[in-house]
């Protein structure tokens, strides 16, 4: 495959291990796997990647893996001798797939090799040079295997067919599989695509793997490959699906994500942890395990770090952190916690939202407080808020862990994925994950608890959500915490708040996430940007922050959740029989609430804005 350019935060993310990525000429091409990683153009191993670790010891407690590592960056090596360029020439590993092709002319398809880098070849029906074409579609299954459409097998319909005559595809025109007709011009059998993307989910079967042989002989099952770990294939008995090679279900990433925290210790400790943690300080780590004894590796910092360290910061600090980061900084939770990991980790971080933080990683200034005897001066908004923080900076570190194909799966089984990531998951000498570090700003306000649990106990909102819960009783869900009238509700007015935050920050909607706070005694969001430098973004949303200017935009979007283009249809059909996937959504379209599904945790789902506004039982009623 020739050379892509790619995000390395993509990288983490929908190009991870396993997923096609698209070039600009609409060439198709696999991530390779893990252990194909950090190697040159040659297929040489880099000696040294200690400078791509990231150390984030809350994910590595829940993943249970030994290492995370960034994506590598590619460096060209210098043309100098005396210079040399740690980690040049490091490529990601891409696979041509799908495999099969056809003759721009005479529409004759071939199978290509994995690593095949031309596609302009001498075609033995035209006796001529010509363009190849990828094929549209490829094969998946619900347990993770991508495979090529099996063409010969399907026009023969015959698994076991040994014909190897030239197969042409014949293009009738029309937009639909029925217009695609396969035939082989030597034993002059041909079949239409109709129906091969056809899966059956009340038996587990598919149109491909029930009429594919048609001696019905037996179903035809997944064939088990994994291109993007070179010809590996397995055991599979899974129903094949044909599917477009573009579409949403062939990668879905797993990923999950934590904001940095300053430990319980003094900010020098925390400043001095997280400069020898840095990248780039790589070489400062591996020269601090040479040294013998505590005295000279205090010395060895003093030296090394001069120009990073505060002129006030003793040696007892210094030693303190040595402490702390040999010991691992292992974080160490118990199975019954580990079940809902999304709460375990933004346990720790509301505690530090909520409360004034001045570290290298995470700051954050209290902006206004609920105090019942404040005069609110005619702000309608401030009994219904409990805090507003202004977060200066922060930093998000997302973890890739594995992929779905087909079907998303609601699982905390973090570690059955890894293989899927890996060529060869045993031999390997570590179990690494990739990560993506962003810093980044935001806003975070908490709603009064009291003024919560005072509106959710009412009976009008127990009636109109116990009909809710009545209607999707039958549904799998992801999450399990946000069926809360509390939930909803907080996760509407996020939608509603990016979006006019959207309007006058500078920064587009795609941009700005949401990071719900839904436990008990939680009922918070941050609504931030996690798209900028090692030196974080621009403070365009973080002045929003301010407390005379947030009412103001509350109010615009409380304003806007009243009406939608689409009423009263959207509200009518909230009410009655819900909209979106499975009716999870109540007043809740395109045309009002919905956001990038990139920025919001739940995909665009469990939202109502009956429950921000209606006159009965709105919160803000």
């Amino acid at each position: 495959m020739r050379y892509l350019p790619m995000r390395r935060s993509k990288l983490v993310g929908t190009e991870g291990p396993g997923s096609l990525v698209i070039s600009p000429e609409g060439e198709t091409a696999v991530v390779g796997a893990l252990d194909l990683w950090f190697k040159d153009s040659y297929g040489k191993k880099s000696n040294n990647i200690e400078e791509f670790t990231v150390h984030e010891p809350r994910l590595k407690a829940i993943l249970k893996v030994d290492k995370f590592y960034t994506p590598p960056e590619f460096r060209k090596a210098s043309t100098n001798a005396m210079e040399v360029v740690p980690n040049s020439n490091l490529i990601m590993p891409l696979m041509r797939f799908p495999k099969w092709h056809y003759c721009s002319s005479c529409r004759s398809l071939r199978e290509l090799e994995l690593d095949q880098t031309s596609v302009y070849l001498d075609c033995p029906k035209c006796n001529q040079k010509r363009y190849y074409k990828q094929v549209p579609f490829v094969v998946i299954c619900e347990h993770g295997h991508l495979s090529d459409f099996p063409w010969c097998k399907w026009v023969h319909g015959n698994e076991e067919t040994k014909c190897e005559g030239n197969l042409v595809i014949q293009m009738g025109g029309g937009t639909t599989l029925e217009s695609w007709r396969i035939v082989c011009e030597k034993c002059k059998d041909s079949r239409d695509l109709q129906r091969i993307t056809y899966f059956y989910k009340e038996n587990n079967t598919s149109y491909l793997g029930n009429q594919l042989n048609k001696n019905k002989v037996g179903n035809y099952t997944c064939e088990g490959e994994r291109p993007w770990c070179d010809d590996n294939k397995e055991e599979c008995s899974a129903a094949p699906v044909a599917i477009l090679k573009n579409s949403i279900s062939v990668y879905m990433s797993k990923k999950i994500s934590a904001l940095a925290i300053p430990g319980d210790y003094s900010e020098n400790i925390d400043l001095i942890v997280s400069k020898i943690q840095s990248s780039a300080k790589h070489l400062v780590r591996e020269n601090l395990r040479l040294l013998d004894n505590l005295e000279k590796k205090v010395k060895f910092i003093r030296r090394n770090l001069r120009f990073d360290l505060k002129e006030d910061i003793t040696d007892q600090e210094i030693e303190d952190a040595l402490m702390y980061i040999q010991s691992g900084n292992e974080y160490e939770y118990s199975e019954e916690e580990l079940e809902k990991p999304g709460l375990l980790i933004k346990e720790k971080e509301f505690e530090k939202l909520t409360s004034a933080v001045n570290s290298s990683e995470l700051k954050v200034e209290p902006e206004w407080e609920f105090d019942k005897n404040e005069t609110v001066n005619g702000n309608y908004y401030k009994p219904y808020l409990q805090r507003l923080s202004r977060v200066l900076k922060l930093k998000e570190t997302t973890a890739l862990y594995g992929f779905d194909r087909k079907d998303y799966k609601n699982t905390t089984e973090y570690s059955s994925y890894y293989p899927s990531l890996y060529k060869d998951f045993e031999s390997a000498h570590e179990k690494w994950l990739p990560v993506n570090e962003v810093y980044g700003e935001g806003i975070f306000f908490q709603l009064n608890l009291e003024k919560v649990v005072e509106w959710e106990s009412s009976s009008e909102v127990q009636n109109y959500f116990n009909s809710y819960l009545e209607r999707i009783k039958y549904v799998e869900h992801r999450d399990d915490s946000i069926l809360k009238p509390r939930n909803i509700m907080i996760h509407t007015l996020s939608h509603f708040l990016i979006d006019e935050l959207a309007n006058v920050c500078g920064y587009n909607r795609a941009a700005i996430r949401e990071r719900l706070y839904i436990d008990e005694a939680q009922v918070g969001v941050l609504i931030y940007i996690s798209a900028g430098d090692s030196e974080g973004t621009l403070g365009g949303l973080v002045r929003l922050g301010l407390e005379e200017k947030f009412f103001y935009i509350l109010d615009k979007a409380k304003n806007n959740a009243e009406w939608c283009s689409s009423d009263p249809v959207c509200t009518e059909l909230g009410k009655t029989q819900g909209q979106g996937v499975n009716g999870l959504n109540g007043a809740s379209c395109y045309n009002c609430s919905h956001i990038p599904e990139t920025s919001c945790e739940f995909w665009n789902m469990y939202l109502d804005r009956s429950l921000l506004i209606d006159p009965k039982f709105g919160y803000f009623k």
